[in-house]
């Protein structure tokens, strides 16, 4: 292979990899890393631009008699971290000897692989949830109303994303399901501490990973992809917390 098409080959390849990462949730300096590992055991030099929704990269040879560059556009699957995990994990199989067709082999395997069981995410969710109520001093009955609001949310979230709802009001309208049901303690007076379960039945929306990751980018100087993901997560904040208000407009209670 020329050193052209075998520079277009990588960047080919790596444009579809960092693109992936990035879909997948993955920080900006761990993608930088990743791509810096790859065009390292390939004996090429790349530069990596990420920006919220695209990459754009850069390969030359060691000569810098020639380059190829490609720009990829990221999808919205949600956050992955276990695809996220096994591409970094990719990475360093590459460095240690993996040829470029059976990196390609394996990033495409890895990225069709099926989901955790959602009844098991459905269950750990609520689950987790339910520890937060404790936490913050739910009573037993409130962490029974908060396992059922959770699961009940999180149910008709899934059902929402399937049917192409706009994230914003799938977040909006789990978080007002989650919500009504945490009213409960109040409206058939099951739980001495009603308040605790009605404030926590929410937290599962909480997008604390785009929050983590934004400061993470920032620090890092990537203030594009950092404030990107940072709007994000206030925006599903807002949306929840108004589900929050709707459920207690509905069920006619005041907050205190």
């Amino acid at each position: 292979m020329d050193t052209h098409n075998h520079l277009k080959a990588l960047a080919t390849f790596m444009a579809s990899y960092a693109t992936a990462m990035l879909s997948a949730g993955a920080t900006t300096s761990r993608i930088e890393r990743c791509v810096q590992r790859i065009a390292r055991s390939q004996n090429v030099d790349s530069d990596l631009s990420i920006l919220p929704k695209r990459i754009l990269i850069t390969v030359w040879d060691k000569e810098h008699a020639h380059n190829y560059s490609l720009v990829g556009q990221s999808h919205s699957d949600g956050i992955n971290l276990n695809s996220s995990t096994q591409l970094s994990h990719l990475s360093r199989q590459i460095e240690e000897g993996m040829s470029l067709d059976q990196a390609q082999a394996r990033q495409e395997e890895i990225l069709h692989q099926p989901r955790i069981n959602h009844w098991l995410v459905i269950f750990m969710t609520s689950v987790a949830n339910l520890s937060f109520c404790q936490l913050f001093g739910g009573d037993s009955e409130a962490m029974g109303i908060v396992l059922v609001a959770t699961a009940v949310g999180f149910t008709y979230k899934e059902k929402f994303i399937r049917w192409n709802w706009d994230n914003k009001l799938v977040v909006l309208v789990s978080s007002m399901i989650s919500a009504i049901i945490g009213t409960s303690g109040f409206v058939l007076g099951i739980s001495n501490t009603p308040e605790v379960a009605l404030g926590t039945s929410v937290l599962w929306l909480v997008p604390g990973i785009r929050y983590i990751n934004s400061i993470s980018d920032m620090l890092r100087g990537h203030y594009l992809v950092a404030q990107s993901r940072m709007a994000e997560a206030i925006i599903v904040t807002i949306c929840l917390s108004i589900g929050l208000c709707l459920a207690l407009f509905i069920a006619n209670i005041k907050w205190t």
